[in-house]
């Protein structure tokens, strides 16, 4: 080879070279580098195809990675699986690429007419078009991972030269194949420490956002806000519907205000995935999910909906639980590790509340046995102070009534249940005297809505352990009017519980009949009722004509007939006719008043206990 010659190969081996090296620098696909390969082969040395193969991840066979030339129908065919195996059972199944693999050295085939030893050439030379080839393998035979192979469409002898020019193309591909694994170790590498970083910010966003709830928990407990806004706190916190119980499942507070979403109720509780995990967090004390309630299957409680419930504890007791229903998203654990704090305060905030109340119960039972006293207080100036004290002003009029629970065993700190039901800051005395619970509220405002609030809330409260009773009784004016307010309401109580019990009843404005209710019995009150409008309601049975209805409204308008008409929007001569049907029935006088003092006190009592089977 003459000197000129010489130097075009080597300027174009270098530029071969050159072009492979900047292509590696630059971060190719591996694909695209190895058909680089075998493009600069078929240049450099006259293949008219060629291809760089690479051996599967279980080391059976040989894919073609990158190629020059070749055809997709020939691509296809040596990649089926019995074409390029590296290690085939015989040598009907061998090929020059396999041999080079697997020896770890350059096999040459002049004329595949005339080899024997390679039985797959015979399927695969005719399917391309080739007559010779020339297979390296990529890397030593310790370290080998493929071979490079190029393919002459006519028989050739290749010489020395173009073998070593073959092999340090390999070399080369060799070097990019190695480089571009290299480089996806350090993407990976990279990519996992990228993870590891993301983390580890997450990681420090989440203990900074749970240090910061425990601040704000901390300022609220110096705050001393109470139960309700440290509950709207939580809620607001995690986006969800917060709930505290006591240990009977009644409500002490819930937040937030609109769009809140009730815990399971009380069926729901009893199925087993939910009774499982309430079990399960007896013993564990702490925070469990509980699974969403099916719906069609649940009461009241929330549908469809995941809860997280952490339990309140007092002395090693369950006192109560907080349920978190229907967060934005699930607590992490961090964010349950927050509501296990705010489990905790609940729990200081309930044996506070628990002390406050025995304190206030106990002054306030002492307060009102002294106001019961038949003869009034013994000591008028100390009763009115401690009754300022306890936001009761007694020289103003004040309303007297009593709450009662039937079975009062059935109802656990029935006390306190009684004096949570009252609003927070409200002026209202609370205080057990007998077997009942005695609350004294100003007569202004107006304190029937207020009374009917603490009713439902304490009905919704006790659930199904008991049936509640509430009597709005009369006002009392004065220190010595309260044992008789007392008499009247509880008298009510009584008949209302002998009966039929539960419910409001409003005794207010009884007037002399109150004098009854304070000295009667239930029994004979009732039988009174029963003899004298027996007759009455047998014919309203039989015959209708609102009779009851018709007198009642007549004893409300001052025993006007035009009035009642009015009011019941029929004739003023029907009103007479039902009176008159009345009088016949019961054998009274309306025209007398003791008459009317007998009817207008049976329907008291009638209206009282309800009584549907006179």
């Amino acid at each position: 080879m003459d000197p000129f010659q010489v130097s075009t190969s080597l300027r174009s081996w270098m530029s071969a070279v050159s072009e492979i090296a900047q292509a590696v620098n630059a971060g190719e696909p591996l694909d695209v580098l190895l058909t680089r390969v075998s493009e600069q082969a078929c240049a450099l040395i006259g293949f008219e195809y060629c291809a760089v193969m690479l051996a599967d991840g279980s080391d059976e066979r040989l894919e073609v990675a990158g190629s020059s030339g070749l055809t997709a129908g020939y691509v296809t065919l040596i990649s089926e699986a019995g074409s390029l195996m590296t290690r085939p059972p015989g040598p009907q199944l061998d090929t020059p690429a396999a041999r080079a693999y697997r020896d770890g050295r350059t096999v040459v085939v002049s004329d595949v007419g005339g080899v024997t030893g390679y039985g797959r050439l015979r399927h695969l030379a005719p399917a391309q078009g080739y007559r010779a080839l020339m297979a390296a393998p990529l890397g030593s035979a310790a370290e080998r991972a493929g071979v490079v192979v190029g393919y002459s469409v006519t028989a050739r002898e290749f010489g020395p030269a173009e073998r070593e020019l073959l092999e340090l193309l390999a070399d080369q591909a060799a070097l990019a194949l190695q480089t571009a694994q290299l480089r996806a170790r350090q993407q990976a590498a990279i990519s996992e420490l990228s993870l590891a970083n993301q983390e580890l910010r997450r990681g420090r966003v989440a203990m900074e956002w749970a240090e910061k709830q425990h601040r704000r928990l901390m300022e609220l407990v110096l705050a001393d806000v109470g139960l309700a806004d440290i509950v709207a706190s939580l809620a607001e916190i995690l986006g969800a519907s917060v709930t505290v119980e006591d240990a009977e499942g009644g409500l002490l507070a819930r937040a937030p205000e609109h769009g809140y979403r009730a815990p399971p109720d009380v069926v729901a509780r009893r199925r087993p995935p939910t009774r499982t995990a309430l079990e399960a967090q007896t013993r564990s004390y702490e925070v469990v999910r509980v699974p969403a309630t099916p719906a069609g299957r649940a009461g009241s409680g929330a549908i469809g909906c995941a809860s997280w419930v952490a339990p309140v504890v007092l002395a090693g007791d369950l006192a109560g639980r907080l349920w978190v229903t229907d967060p934005r998203t699930a607590p992490e654990p961090l964010q349950q590790r927050v509501i296990e704090r705010f489990a905790l305060v609940v729990g200081l905030e309930l044996l506070k509340c628990r002390h406050v109340v025995d304190v206030e119960a106990r002054l306030s039972g002492d307060l009102i046995g002294d106001l019961m006293r038949s003869e009034g207080p013994q000591h008028r100036p100390g009763v009115m102070d401690r009754a300022a004290a306890l936001g009761i002003d007694l020289d103003t009029p004040n309303v007297l009534a009593v709450l009662v629970a039937d079975p009062p065993e059935g109802v656990a700190r029935w006390p306190e249940l009684v004096r949570g039901a009252v609003e927070p800051g409200a002026r209202a005395l609370v205080g057990r005297y007998d077997d009942v619970q005695v609350l004294l509220l100003p007569a202004e405002p107006d304190p029937h809505p207020r009374l009917q609030r603490v009713l439902r809330q304490v009905q919704q409260s006790v659930g199904e352990r008991a049936v509640v009773t509430l009597v709005e009784g009369p006002e009392a004016t004065r220190p010595g009017e309260y044992a008789a307010a007392y008499r009247i309401a509880a008298g009510a109580a009584r008949l209302r519980r002998a009966h039929r019990s539960g419910g409001f009843v409003d005794v207010r404005d009884l007037g002399l009949s109150a004098l009854l209710l304070e000295a009667g019995t239930p029994e004979a009150l009732r039988r009174f009722a029963d003899r004298l409008l027996e007759p009455v309601v047998a014919h309203e049975a039989r015959r209708g004509g609102d009779l009851l209805a018709t007198l009642r409204k007549w004893f409300a308008t001052g025993c006007a007939a035009p009035d009642a008409a009015a009011a019941l929007v029929i004739h003023p001569n029907t009103v007479t006719y039902r009176l008159t049907r009345i009088e016949q029935l019961t054998g009274r006088s309306l025209r007398r008043p003791d008459a009317r003092l007998e009817l207008q006190l049976a329907l008291t009592v009638r209206d009282i206990v309800q009584l549907d089977d006179l």
